[in-house]
């Protein structure tokens, strides 16, 4: 016999950085947002972006003040920054990325991922803030306009040894800030969650289980309430709840 439970009721809620104020995010955080993938070998970004944990399970999160990540504090993992970058008048932007080992920079034509393409890379390993190792390093003359936002992500692999990742960039006045600073950037993905998937109707054998699951397109600062009938699931704060046999 085939019993029907009907899915779950969500509710998902941001802790709000900005200012350390709670409730729902008015604005977007200044910053990066670095994400940690450990305990992956090899130097190459492919080894990161292949992983069974990227991108959507990375074991620690935070938000970095300028687009630079900590220098020489792992072996064998992969990070990747992501913010927008704001530029402050329009003109022609130049970008590097220095980087041990491999790193890749995307910049997007807008403010959506999905448009984001590679700009500069970094194909061996450079020292920190070395802009100059590798021609790949600089990416060409790219036409931004003031005031708009741009997807920014930067994708790096270590291996062993030393590990750094930075980016900086040249205004059309032709000064360059090294890394690009805080004023310049907004951690992308902040605000009211983006769900990419919602808990759905489930049918199972009587006595049986069923779990529903949902998921946001970055959990960073979420966090997660199920609820039956209008009222909390003692204990059940995780983006998925397993509903067994036996419950009230």
């Amino acid at each position: 016999m085939l019993s029907t439970l009907t899915k779950f009721l969500f509710i998902a809620s941001l802790t709000a950085l900005w200012l350390g104020e709670p409730g729902w995010l008015s604005a977007q955080t200044a910053g990066v947002l670095r994400e940690v993938y450990p305990g992956i070998p090899g130097n190459t970004v492919a080894q990161l972006t292949n992983n069974v944990n990227f991108p959507n399970n990375p074991a620690t999160q935070e938000v970095l003040s300028v687009f630079e990540a900590p220098t020489d504090v792992a072996e064998q993992y992969g990070q990747r920054l992501t913010a927008y970058v704001v530029p402050p008048t329009t003109g022609n932007y130049v970008f590097w990325i220095a980087s041990d080992d491999n790193s890749i920079l995307y910049l997007s034509t807008d403010d959506t991922p999905a448009k984001k393409r590679v700009i500069a890379s970094v194909p061996g390993w450079t020292g920190s803030r070395a802009w100059g190792t590798y021609p790949e390093q600089q990416s060409t003359a790219i036409s931004l306009a003031a005031g708009q936002r741009y997807y920014i992500e930067a994708l790096m692999k270590e291996d062993g040894g030393g590990d750094n990742l930075a980016v900086r960039w040249q205004l059309p006045n032709a000064t360059i800030e090294e890394p690009i600073p805080n004023n310049r950037l907004q951690v992308y993905g902040l605000g009211p969650p983006q769900i990419t998937q919602q808990p759905t109707n489930t049918s199972v054998l009587e006595g049986g289980s069923a779990t529903f699951t949902v998921r946001l397109a970055t959990g960073f600062g979420a966090t997660y309430q199920w609820l039956r009938n209008s009222s909390n699931i003692p204990g059940a704060t995780n983006s998925s709840y397993t509903f067994a046999p036996g419950y009230g």
